[in-house]
């Protein structure tokens, strides 16, 4: 069960925002439907018609027209029209013939039953009663709010992503105790580093973990210049060491996401102390590649239409209670991602 829910976390992964704004423009949605029906323009039964009333008040309705008939203030061909359009003459008329078996005034009792008798023979209604119901307009007003809404969250999801501005790299690295600082992304100038593609790659970016920041988790998206969507890339922490806080990274894993390929590749960027434990080694192996962490070295991930290579620009371990090399106190990574291209056929 859990290997399923970290294949679909990643299948996922790309799709995080999507799914993130679909879901707050559904309850967004929601809340604006139930605030508009329950307070601001509430249903409002007007005109109701006989038939809808309860049991006990249609029987009195029904006396009612029997007794306005018997004092001669209604014909009893007239009083069909008092049963409004949706109650049919002849239901009406088994209903006050029920009544008519429980009366004890003798004088109602045979003004139902001639009642009855004239509502059997009347016709069945032809129109529905236009009475107080949902009105169009109510009905528009929600739909046309929510589409509005759809229509705001299509323009927010096929809006570009925004690219980090660039930013030079921070001061050297605190020590154990100092405050968290975020993760600094950068985009670095021309590429110098990756000279054997010869190529400039689509996607590039400079991140720095400092210690201290224990949510470091960076992605970024791959996308052609007109905006397609290729795939993902990004790096997180992978193991910590030690108690207390900050958190001692003493792992990192580099990932690419293809959106034509099945898996996600990931390696993992490991310390010193790390590389070299066999109880470490074993647990980090199950999550990718093992790759020394050194100043200059280089990471590649290849899937089927993309390659990423990350390399360390700067390391600094830091010192403590714990082994010496066994947890970062500052990481530059350089990562710069391609779309393979397709190999020209031989002559």
């Amino acid at each position: 069960m859990k290997t399923i829910l970290q294949a679909l976390g990643i299948m996922l992964r790309p799709y995080r925002q999507t799914l993130l704004i679909g879901a707050v423009a559904f309850v967004v949605g929601l809340a604006a439907g139930l605030i508009y029906g329950w307070y601001i323009a509430p249903v409002e039964w007007t005109d109701a018609a006989p038939v809808d009333l309860r049991v006990d008040y249609r029987a009195n309705y029904l006396r009612l027209l029997a007794d306005a008939t018997r004092a001669g203030f209604l014909r009893p061909e007239d009083s069909v029209n008092w049963l409004g359009q949706r109650w049919n003459p002849r239901d009406a008329a088994r209903e006050i013939r029920r009544l008519a078996q429980q009366e004890t005034d003798p004088a109602r009792r045979g003004t139902m039953e001639r009642l009855a008798g004239v509502w059997e023979q009347a016709p069945a209604p032809s129109l529905p009663a236009r009475g107080g119901g949902v009105s169009v307009t109510s009905c528009l007003i929600p739909l046309v709010g929510l589409a509005l809404i759809a229509i705001a969250g299509l323009w927010v999801l096929r809006r570009p992503t925004p690219r980090a501005a660039p930013r030079r790299p921070g001061p050297a690295a605190p020590s154990i105790g100092s405050a968290p600082e975020p993760a600094v992304i950068e985009r670095p100038g021309p590429v110098e580093a990756y000279r054997e593609t010869w190529e400039p790659p689509l996607s590039q970016h400079q991140v720095t973990y400092k210690l201290g920041d224990d949510h470091f988790d960076l992605s970024f998206p791959i996308e052609l210049p007109n905006g397609e969507f290729l795939g993902e890339y990004g790096v997180g922490i992978s193991e910590t060491i030690g108690v207390g806080d900050p958190a001692k990274v003493t792992a990192f894993e580099v990932w690419l996401f293809d959106k034509n390929d099945i898996k996600t590749v990931t390696k993992v960027l490991a310390s010193e102390y790390a590389y070299r434990d066999t109880g470490l080694q074993a647990r980090l192996r199950q999550k990718g590649d093992l790759v020394l962490a050194s100043p200059g070295a280089i990471i590649e991930l290849e899937t089927r239409d993309l390659r990423l290579q990350a390399r360390v620009i700067e390391l600094e371990y830091g010192t403590g209670a714990l082994p010496p090399s066994s947890f970062f106190a500052r990481l530059t990574l350089d990562l710069a991602a391609w779309q393979k291209q397709e190999e020209s056929a031989t002559p």
